[in-house]
């Protein structure tokens, strides 16, 4: 039950969905001037693409599908406000809950508040386990992708 370490654009599969982060930066602020919005450590922001490969059912999922993970097994959600505070500067067409359709996909971004200290986070993925899972053995419930170099 090793977990499996991947990269930027290499996916997680989940049953017949993928979940790829395609990029990410580090910011100590979203925005600029006095609609900035200062993170207490930084911000991870993390661009986040869902692939749906079915054939025929949609997939449905939201903001708090991903988290972050630390070195020390800290655990960090998506900021809502933050992430708020960038779709109004940096419009990615955020939504409540996101539907995408089969043989489609869908992005949307992250905001993660991080401590200034943490070195090496991870962002995992949350789910139900649906029967693709059962004969990859929950592959996505062990995949990380890393978010340093």
């Amino acid at each position: 039950d090793d977990e499996i370490v991947v990269g930027l654009n290499q996916p997680i599969h989940h049953d017949d969905f993928e979940y790829v982060v395609t990029d990410f930066k580090v910011e100590k602020q979203i925005g600029t001037g006095e609609v900035a919005l200062a993170a207490k450590g930084k911000f991870y922001i993390v661009n986040f693409k869902t692939i749906n490969n079915a054939k025929r059912v949609q997939h449905e999922w939201n903001n708090s599908i991903a988290f972050l993970t630390d070195e020390l097994g800290n655990t960090y959600e998506n900021d809502l406000v933050a992430q708020q505070a960038l779709e109004k500067m940096e419009p990615f067409g955020w939504q409540e809950k996101y539907v995408t359709e089969h043989q489609t996909e869908q992005s949307t971004r992250f905001v993660f508040q991080v401590p200034e200290s943490i070195k090496q986070p991870y962002l995992k993925v949350r789910g139900f386990t649906l029967m693709g899972d059962f004969f990859d053995g929950n592959q996505f419930e062990k995949t990380k992708v890393k978010l340093f170099n």
